[in-house]
């Protein structure tokens, strides 16, 4: 059995055409309030898409809280991003589920052989079996603020409904930084 070193669930995010609507419909019917909304700008060569750099991204984003369940809605504005290119194949709809982890390299390690990272800050390598494939580390260059801070993997040649977001507990105090109490963070 894989040990990814899964402390607790961080949030259900939901990919999205248009955030006011599911706030109009689903959010207002599951009494969900006090959105916190911003808008994400990714500079070209910063994210990597099934391993290519991607250009300029925008997205606005939308945390709430549902009980202890935290939900993020994405909407893709500009730029290729994995949730437009979810919305493109697969439609609106749950997107992934994220969890914390105690250390994100090890948890790369124990995916190796078993899912790919999909999306990422530039920086993050791919796992063992991967790079030995030939698909291996991108060559660094733009390095993202914080490289070891989150990717999303899928698991190898499965048909997943969802993407697995990795969060490094080790970094809990820059998200709650910039999220507050709209996410579920790790016990301290």
């Amino acid at each position: 059995m894989t040990d990814l070193g899964l402390l607790n669930l961080c949030h259900v995010g939901i990919a999205v055409p248009s955030i006011a609507e599911f706030t109009r419909s689903w959010g207002a019917l599951l009494g969900v309030s006090g959105w916190l909304v911003q808008e994400i700008e990714q500079p070209a060569g910063l994210l990597q898409l099934h391993g290519e750099r991607q250009g300029p991204s925008r997205s606005r984003i939308a945390m709430g809280r549902l009980a202890d369940t935290a939900i993020e809605l994405v909407e893709p504005l500009d730029g290729r991003t994995r949730t437009s290119a979810w919305l493109e194949t697969r439609g609106p709809g749950i997107h992934h589920l994220a969890f914390w982890v105690a250390d994100l390299d090890r948890a790369v390690a124990a995916l190796a052989d078993h899912a790919d990272i999909t999306y990422s800050p530039a920086a993050r390598t791919q796992p063992v079996s991967a790079v030995a494939r030939g698909r291996g580390p991108l060559p660094l260059g733009t390095q993202a603020p914080d490289p070891d801070f989150w990717l999303y993997a899928e698991p190898r040649g499965g048909q997943a409904s969802w993407c697995l977001e990795l969060l490094d507990a080790r970094r809990a105090d820059v998200v709650r930084a910039t999220f507050g109490d709209h996410l579920v963070y790790p016990a301290s």
